[in-house]
């Protein structure tokens, strides 16, 4: 069950932007979110209760989590904002209302709350790692990229540098055919 309520979300935020998601609470309902940019890219995080006060807000960072309880009953949002003129790549793991019931179960044993405790820190090793996989694609695909080019510019001095050499021959040659000497 634990397993579908968490879940991962990566979004490429374009430049100059800002997205917001909303989570719907109740008073005293707690709410957590982690979040980690590729790169270490700095954005802008905030959170906002329902009457759009901000709660919390974190400038410039790159990585960084957060957890509150509701004191208003509405729409909570939580954005991140990029003022950097190029795109950055955002995962972030929130843990709703949800999922902090399903952790503090009132009528669990204490053995049962260590085991739901335990699901709770895996679940956030598995996000961590997930991330860990998507931005080992990114750097494999920059990685890859960067061989072909070379590759290429390679395969281009290669040609140049036979081009450049022919013609030298074909110049001295013509030198020597003038002089009478070949």
């Amino acid at each position: 069950m634990l397993a579908s309520l968490a879940a991962a979300y990566t979004t490429i935020m374009m430049p100059n932007s800002q997205e917001c998601y909303l989570e719907r609470m109740k008073v005293n309902d707690h709410f957590s979110i982690s979040f980690e940019t590729a790169g270490k890219m700095p954005i802008e995080f905030f959170i906002t209760d329902s009457h759009n006060a901000h709660i919390y807000s974190m400038p410039l960072a790159g990585e960084g989590s957060h957890s509150f309880i509701s004191t208003s009953e509405g729409r909570h949002a939580y954005c991140f904002k990029n003022n950097a003129p190029h795109e950055i790549v955002v995962n972030f793991n929130p843990h709703g209302p949800e999922e902090e019931t399903y952790l503090v179960g009132h009528d669990a044993t204490p053995a049962e709350q260590e085991v739901r405790k335990l699901s709770h820190n895996v679940e956030e090793v598995r996000d961590h790692f997930e991330f860990m996989l998507f931005r080992n694609e990114i750097h494999d695909q920059s990685v890859s990229d960067t061989q072909r080019r070379m590759f290429h510019w390679a395969i281009l001095q290669t040609l140049a540098l036979a081009g450049m050499c022919g013609w030298q021959i074909y110049y001295v040659r013509s030198l020597f055919k003038i002089r009478g000497v070949v």
